[in-house]
């Protein structure tokens, strides 16, 4: 059905989305055993979402147009991926290692390693001519078998890398999708500032009028030229770039928006529904949106579990964290014992209180359980 998007959950996956999910007329909530065996059909040409990267082979398997398979595979594998943009950017050199290569790596220049397949920001490392290899092989397994209790093979590779260029700039994230003719609509961009303690790479992400008129017309323009390539129709994709004298992605992820309820931020501060949005292949009206809120920051925030907590004996302090918050526009909690962080809001915040929030060790925000 052309006005019906279908939801898809996994039986298990990073919370979140789901959790803040706005009600949307035409969307239907379907687990995904459900939808593989009722619904399959409708992958093709009909609009489906996923709240998790965990669903996407599942939803690949029912998709039968294999140009647009292979487009969404090519987004999804960092290696891939940077074939698929060669032409664009012809300068990023990159380069496929297996886990036991990162050791003898021979590097001259600043670069990126990183999982072909990923999530979370996981055994993402930058590294130069002075890096302890041996160090940084040995982060990258101990977060890969930390964070696979939650993320699948499919989610998180574990044995193959790409090692690439480091991107300069600052890193924006926007979630999009292409309609039913392929068409570009912008749904929400926002800035991704990276915080003091990089274990928590995505704790924050904001935006704002500034934000949009910054980024807006260079990511609608990339878009389009991605879609030149690819024909792409009834997708969504949750994108992130560098922005330094152009907008550079790092990586597109498919048939979603912002993972862990980040997507749904939006609606929680400008009432923005993107999935309605996408339902009726129409685009927000965003310079009538931003008249309203000229000078206002909306944070979406991540509480991660801390690095040295024992889960056994501690547990998260809500409130001495909710302390630190000018305005909470959204509030979801998370169990922390079974997932990589205890909760996640949605803020409205001004510019000198994000800065405070970004030196934030969450180690300081759990006590003992009594």
């Amino acid at each position: 059905m052309k006005n019906t998007l279908y939801l898809v959950y996994p039986k298990s996956a990073e919370s979140g989305t789901i959790e803040t999910l706005p009600k949307t007329d035409g969307m239907k909530l379907v687990q995904e055993d459900d939808f593989l065996k009722n619904h399959c059909d409708v992958a093709d040409s009909g609009k489906v979402c996923i709240t998790s990267e965990a669903s996407l082979e599942s939803i690949l398997k029912c998709i039968k147009d294999k140009s647009k398979i292979e487009g969404i595979v090519a987004m999804k594998d960092k290696h891939l991926f940077r074939d698929l943009l060669k032409e664009m950017f012809p300068s990023i050199n990159y380069h496929l290692i297996s886990f036991q290569d990162i050791e003898t790596l021979k590097i001259s220049t600043k670069k990126i390693i990183k999982p072909i397949k990923g999530c979370f920001g996981t055994a993402v490392k930058t590294i130069d001519k002075n890096s302890n290899l041996d160090k940084i092989a040995q982060e990258i397994k101990s977060e890969v078998q930390k964070n696979s209790i939650v993320l699948s093979e499919s989610v998180l590779s574990q044995s193959e890398f790409i090692v690439e260029d480091y991107i300069e700039g600052e890193e924006y994230a926007v979630d999009m999708f292409y309609d039913s003719n392929g068409q570009a609509h912008i749904v929400n961009i926002y800035f991704h500032p990276i915080p003091k303690h990089v274990e928590y790479l995505h704790m924050i992400y904001y935006t704002s009028k500034a934000i949009f008129k910054k980024i807006y017309a260079r990511a609608i323009a990339f878009f389009n030229r991605l879609n030149e390539k690819l024909q792409l129709k009834n997708v969504a994709l949750h994108s992130e770039f560098r922005l330094s004298d152009k907008l550079v992605p790092i990586e597109i992820n498919s048939m979603r928006f912002g993972g862990m309820g980040l997507g749904n931020m939006i609606y929680h501060s400008l009432k923005v529904n993107p999935y309605q949005f996408f339902i009726e292949e129409k685009s927000p009206d965003w310079k009538e949106i931003w008249k309203h809120y000229p000078e206002s920051n909306f944070a979406f925030l991540i509480a991660y579990n801390g690095t040295q907590i024992d889960k056994s004996r501690q547990k998260p302090n809500l409130e001495k964290l909710e302390s630190e918050f000018t305005k909470i526009l959204n509030k979801t909690v998370f169990d922390y014992q079974k997932q990589l962080a205890f909760g996640t809001y949605t803020l409205e915040e001004d510019f000198e209180n994000i800065n405070k929030l970004l030196r934030i060790d969450f180690n300081d925000y759990y006590e003992k359980i009594k």
